[in-house]
């Protein structure tokens, strides 16, 4: 089978066309998106000093919970470490699911407020 002069793409040179190939318009372009990334570190920075939000940018949770243990259902302790809502009660759902064979129990508060002295 013969080779024809129409199959061979590459016989050609091919010209690859850049969108920005002069230099000024590269350096506006760089100057553009420089100018928006800094305009964006500046607003997190703003938001940042005022309260921790997470990545969607909504206010994180305040970690205002304690979580306190009882043992045979009387005040042994509380842990001292600050929860959210949210870490408070998964904290003690699965403290409670691993410790109930000793006896234990973990139930979740406020900072504020004082553990009562006995489970019921």
């Amino acid at each position: 089978m013969a080779k024809d002069e129409d199959e061979d793409l590459y016989n050609e040179e091919f010209d690859f066309v850049d969108d920005e190939t002069d230099e000024a318009g590269a350096q506006d372009a760089y100057e553009d998106n420089a100018g928006e990334e800094a305009f964006d570190e500046a607003g997190a920075d703003e938001a940042g000093s005022d309260e921790a939000v997470d990545e969607y940018g909504r206010p994180s949770p305040a970690a205002n919970y304690v979580v306190h243990i009882y043992e045979y259902k009387k005040f042994k302790r509380t842990i001292d470490r600050p929860f959210t809502p949210e870490d408070a009660e998964a904290f003690a759902t699965e403290y409670n699911r691993t410790a109930k064979p000793y006896g234990r129990i973990a139930m979740a508060g406020k900072n504020d407020a004082k553990p009562k002295k006995s489970v019921d």
